[in-house]
This record gives structure tokens, sequence and C-alpha cells, in this order.
């Protein structure tokens, strides 16, 4: 919503609203790799883990490169990118232990 409505310039909001799109469309990969991998061991984990990254990284290199090549600002893409980052690696973080915490039987 912030990064919908808080640029004043048509052409910034497109760029946030182009960057909220991509973190939540690779939050939403992340928690379906992380699931699965959870059901696994820790090297499944930890594999997930550098996949995403690198998925993430790549989805801001290209993002900024759409954003560059038609003439957006690539500020408001990394605001809006990475404001919803943060709250979606908090959430996937919490669904990564309460998983965990299930799947060993308690309180570890």
């Amino acid at each position: 919503a912030v990064a919908g409505l808080l640029p004043t310039v048509v052409e910034n909001r497109v760029s946030a609203l182009w960057g909220v799109g991509l973190a939540a469309v690779t939050g939403v990969v992340a928690l379906l790799l992380k699931r699965r991998a959870v059901k696994q061991d820790l090297k499944a984990a930890m594999k997930v883990v550098a996949v995403v990254f690198g998925l993430r990284a790549v989805a801001v290199l290209v993002g900024l490169l759409g954003m560059i090549s038609r003439g957006l600002q690539p500020v408001p893409f990394i605001a809006g990118f990475f404001g919803v980052y943060f709250a979606l690696q908090w959430i996937e973080v919490s669904y990564v232990m309460a998983a965990s915490k299930g799947a060993a039987g308690g309180d570890e």
C-alpha cells in the first residue's frame, strides 16, 4: 500500500509496484521451496536458502535493468522490493522455525 500511495510521480509508483510484485513472487516461491525442504534434512534446507538468495539476486538485477531500460527510476523499485523482502524474510524465518519445532516434536 505504501509503494502505491507514497510516490507522487506516476513513474515512481510504477517502479515501486514492480519491486513489490517481484518481491512477493519470490516470497511465494521461497515459502513453497522451504516447505518442501523442511520435510527433508538440514542440507536440503540450506540448499533452498542458497537457491532463494540467488533467485532474489537475479530478480533484483533483472528488475533494475528493466527499470533503467524503460527510463524509470531504480530507487523506488529497490525501496519497494526490499520493503516487502524484509517483511517476507521475517515470515519465512518464523515459518521455518515453527516447522522445524513441529518436525522435532516439541520445544527444540
